[in-house]
């Protein structure tokens, strides 16, 4: 009897060989190096509350890790697909990947040269630009009265739309790490939402997009395993590089179903990001400055845990991602309902926090 593997099941041990162990081992060893070698993020009294400096740019295993997964694809092209690199770069996806390279590289920057957030803006802004006019961007924007097609959107209107939502995700990101666990795992669970939307029918070869996602979900586990005991930090090198990543993803997931199949995703990220901004704008508090008035914080202000915080979040992230799966698959209708809904459900579970929670810290002093 010949008990070798047939040629499906060698295929399927190569891609996962290739693109999820590969960029797990990784990412774990290169964050294992910036825990000895990373640049230091201190205490500083206010957002940063950590008893002691904590090594940061855990970011950079994570680009390593997929990095790493493209290399070895392209040397070893398991599964008999084509060089991972050379599809990336004849894709739309060239733009979107070259910006999270970039902010990757200018969140290390950062991390080790604390730049002036204006200038850091101002380039993040000028490569998402870059990259919504060579990425994908929505033509077709479903909307009630507008039929089955939608309202039809000019090019430089998706252009523009496009690139202010590469710009608002990476930053949004970033502004969701100030937990163990909360950013990098929630973005694991939203970019595994967007590998099961993407994923190829039974049979059909995985496309460079589907690859990309489960490289990065594993390289995110790989750095997930030293973030969550709170030995090493994400830092702006991979909050801006995987929010980059989410808005690329996204993009591409919304010309192929709908806008409000990502807009659905990430709502547990800008409900609290967009609320947060309008709250301290309301009470004429600086919009650039660090501060402790996300609702995460609220919830760590009140004595939560880092894990307890970063659980109730990728539960909000697991149910969006549940509805956005549901959505890419029913419609644009059903997916426009499901936004709608989940967007007043989650605004009033904030404003609810903040006039209960928000007053009682307030009250204490803390």
């Amino acid at each position: 009897m010949d008990g070798s593997l047939p040629p499906g099941a060698r295929a399927m041990i190569g891609l996962s060989l290739v693109w999820a162990v590969v960029p797990l081992i990784v990412s774990f060893l290169v964050c294992a190096l910036m825990i000895r070698l990373g640049p230091k993020d201190a205490p500083d009294g206010g957002r940063k509350t950590q008893a002691r400096p904590v090594p940061s740019a855990g970011g950079l295993g994570v680009l390593a890790g997929i990095g790493a997964a493209l290399l070895a694809g392209s040397l070893l092209l398991p599964g008999g697909l084509d060089n991972p690199i050379a599809a990336l770069a004849q894709s739309a996806l060239a733009g979107p990947m070259l910006l999270m390279l970039i902010a990757g590289l200018l969140g290390f920057a950062d991390d080790r040269l604390n730049l002036p957030a204006g200038r850091k803006l101002l380039v993040l802004a000028a490569a998402s630009v870059f990259a919504a006019i060579y990425g994908p961007h929505v033509t077709q924007l479903w909307l009630p009265g507008f039929g089955d097609g939608g309202l039809a959107l000019p090019v430089f209107i998706g252009i523009l739309c496009a690139a202010l939502w590469l710009f608002v995700m990476a930053n949004a990101v970033n502004f969701l790490d100030g937990a163990n666990g909360i950013a990098m795992g929630s973005s694991a669970i939203l970019l595994a939402a967007l590998a099961v939307i993407v994923a190829p029918p039974p049979g059909a070869a995985p496309g460079i997009l589907f690859l990309l996602l489960v490289a990065a979900i594993a390289a995110l586990c790989g750095f997930l395993a030293w973030n969550l005991a709170g030995r090493l930090y994400a830092g702006d090198t991979g909050s801006l590089a995987i929010g980059a990543l989410i808005g690329g993803a996204g993009l591409a997931t919304a010309v192929i179903h709908s806008a409000w199949v990502p807009a659905t995703l990430v709502l547990p990220i800008l409900i609290d990001v967009f609320l947060t901004l309008i709250w301290r704008a309301r009470l004429g508090r600086p919009l650039m400055q660090a501060h402790r008035d996300h609702a995460y914080q609220l919830f760590l202000r009140a004595g939560w845990s880092h894990l307890q915080v970063a659980g109730l979040w990728w539960g909000f992230c697991l149910i969006t991602g549940l509805a956005a799966i549901t959505g890419a698959r029913q419609g644009a209708g059903i997916a426009a309902s499901l936004f709608a809904g989940l967007l007043l459900l989650g605004c009033g579970l904030w404003i609810w926090q903040r006039v209960t929670l928000g007053r009682r810290l307030a009250a204490e002093g803390k």
